[in-house]
């Protein structure tokens, strides 16, 4: 009787099984790898794509600013020309007092100039009180003029600043010209006031104030 030993090939094709299901892991594994690095590969491009679009709508802000100047910075300075318009216009409506008052006011709502005033007497009473001195560096610009009456000897001036502290500089100055006297301010207010768009509301301060003149 022939006898065949099946126990090696069951083996041969139980270890070949193996191999050929190791084999398709493998492959099934490099397949997933290369399906994930086509994906990053595109991400990483449309990625590049996009940063490069926005560069350019950089470069191109860039120059349309350089060539048009800063929107926000021509917007600021033309309110300031017509504050300080609106300013010569009211001193001109309540003229009836002499043109070196008028030259006065000027002056002192001038960037780098300030009140005609006694030097040595400055001097002295800055020595027993430094805050009375005026700030030479302010910006004129914070504090603008509505009306500018003159009658008889005094002055009534209704006017717009920024802050109080505009306001109280403002004072300071005219009260250290030797053109005005009795310099006394009635009241101050704060208002808000909305934008163009209503989005924002911007707060600035009113005042009134009286004052002999001197002439």
């Amino acid at each position: 009787m022939i006898r065949i030993n099946l126990i090696a090939a069951r083996k041969v094709k139980r270890r070949d099984a193996g191999e050929r299901h190791l084999a398709f892991m493998g492959l099934s594994v490099l397949g997933t790898v290369a399906v994930m690095v086509f994906v990053y590969l595109s991400s990483q491009s449309r990625l590049d794509a996009i940063t490069r679009d926005n560069d350019g709508v950089r470069a191109d802000i860039d120059r349309m600013k350089a060539e048009l100047g800063d929107y926000d910075k021509i917007k600021e300075q033309r309110q300031d020309l017509l504050k300080q318009q609106k300013t010569i216009l009211a001193l001109q409506a309540g003229r009836t007092g002499p043109l070196y008052l008028m030259r006065e006011m000027s002056e002192i709502l001038t960037a780098g100039k300030g009140p005609s005033f006694d030097r040595a007497s400055y001097e002295e009473r800055l020595r027993r009180d430094p805050n009375i001195g005026f700030n030479t560096s302010w910006d004129t610009r914070r504090v603008w003029l509505d009306t500018f009456e003159e009658a008889q000897g005094k002055v009534r001036i209704k006017g717009s600043a920024k802050t109080n502290e505009d306001v109280a500089e403002f004072l300071k100055r005219l009260q250290l010209s030797i053109f005005f006297s009795d310099v006394t301010p009635e009241s101050t207010q704060q208002v808000s006031e909305s934008t163009l768009g209503g989005n924002l509301s911007v707060k600035h301060v009113t005042f009134n104030l009286t004052a002999k003149v001197m002439y």
